[in-house]
């Protein structure tokens, strides 16, 4: 028999961790892959994803700051995932000048759909402290919880509360790895030879 899993993505933060290891975005593909290893059904994807507030409030700004927002929906549907879309706002309070509820999004649609689903365990690629009531939920249904983050990152109450850690640095070095890998095969006989 198969093990369930959700996988719930706060994906700005993965992002960003993607990009400083040179990715151009996240690798939702390849990470679902992974996640996918051995006897393993992968029953729903989920993640967030921020609708920007643009520069100014110009129509075109508005329509631009949209338009970027559904080209990567797009992609990420295209992946398989379901996106959780996270309006921001601008706020004098926070250090970015803009706040958003990716969190909280990510948090209820990840118990509404493990209530529904009851998968076996919940991937959760986060390092945030607030997502460890939700952890302590699901746990208390019976639901497991695998937190994959970046380990300097991850936030003592959620590292406590999971099942599993996983690092998210050694998955997407080992992306890249496949990666050069599947490259260096690709070349052409007569490319390799002028090489």
């Amino acid at each position: 028999m198969k093990i369930k899993k959700l996988v719930a993505i706060d994906l700005l933060p993965s992002e960003r961790r993607a990009k400083e290891m040179g990715f151009p975005y996240f690798p939702v593909q390849e990470f679902i892959s992974y996640c996918a290893r051995g006897d393993v059904d992968i029953i729903e994807i989920i993640c967030t994803l921020q609708l920007r507030v643009p520069e100014d409030d110009t129509v075109e700004a508005l329509a631009q700051a949209r338009q970027q927002f559904e080209k990567k929906r797009y992609a990420l549907e295209m992946c398989g995932v379901r996106v959780i879309e996270c309006p921001s706002k601008r706020s004098q309070s926070a250090p970015s000048g803009f706040k958003q509820s990716d969190d909280q999004r990510l948090m209820i649609r990840t118990l509404a759909l493990s209530m529904k689903l009851r998968p076996d365990f919940v991937i959760l690629v986060a390092s945030d402290g607030d997502y460890t009531p939700m952890v302590e939920a699901l746990r208390d249904e019976g639901i497991r919880t695998e937190v994959v983050s970046s380990i300097p990152l991850l936030a003592n109450d959620l590292r406590r509360h999971a099942v599993k850690v996983v690092d998210l640095d050694e998955v997407l070095e080992g992306i890249q790895a496949r990666h050069r890998a599947n490259d260096a095969v690709t070349i052409p006989d007569s490319e390799e030879r002028r090489v």
